[in-house]
């Protein structure tokens, strides 16, 4: 099981006693001393706390501008608006038409179609809506992210890890 998968188990956890038989609280600390805004990520992501989006959005944004900066974005094009657009797509990539499966299920039978998706083409993420001449930059912050997640998901494992007897 990964880190997305506990984390997400010990957040629905009804029982967070930390003994030698329950160790939701262990994946709740280890994804929390991961990273600052990794933590915020999962929290957001994966707990659906909407109540920190704000505060995500005000950091992503600013990460953001600075990377506009830094790699000399045109003038064009909109860090806010592609700060927004990214975070907005990573929280929420997933297919509405498949659910995120890549096929469609077949009718009346629990088993999906061999066809891909026809609006995911088999990806199960949805396209990215956004203006053309942002789209680059948009993927490019989309990949920043995913790459955030990955780091903070990694340090948390190794958290883990550390904990345990092999």
């Amino acid at each position: 099981m990964g880190i997305i998968q506990k984390y997400s188990r010990s957040i629905n956890s009804s029982n967070l006693k930390c003994d030698e038989h329950h160790f939701d609280t262990d994946n709740l600390a280890a994804v929390a001393l991961s990273s600052a805004l990794g933590s915020v990520l999962f929290r957001v992501k994966y707990a659906h706390d909407a109540t920190s989006y704000k505060s995500l959005l005000k950091v992503w944004k600013a990460k953001v501008l600075k990377k506009a900066a830094h790699r000399r974005w045109p003038q064009h094009v909109s860090a806010d608006k592609v700060a927004k657009t990214s975070l907005d797509y990573w929280l929420n990539d997933v297919c509405n038409i498949c659910t995120g499966k890549g096929h469609l299920p077949l009718p009346g039978v629990p088993v999906l179609s061999d066809e891909p998706c026809p609006a995911c083409h088999g990806t199960g993420k949805k396209p990215l809506a956004c203006k053309k001449r942002h789209e680059n930059y948009v993927k490019d912050m989309i990949e920043e992210l995913e790459a955030m997640t990955r780091s903070a998901a990694a340090r948390a494992m190794q958290k883990l890890a550390k904990d345990m007897d092999f």
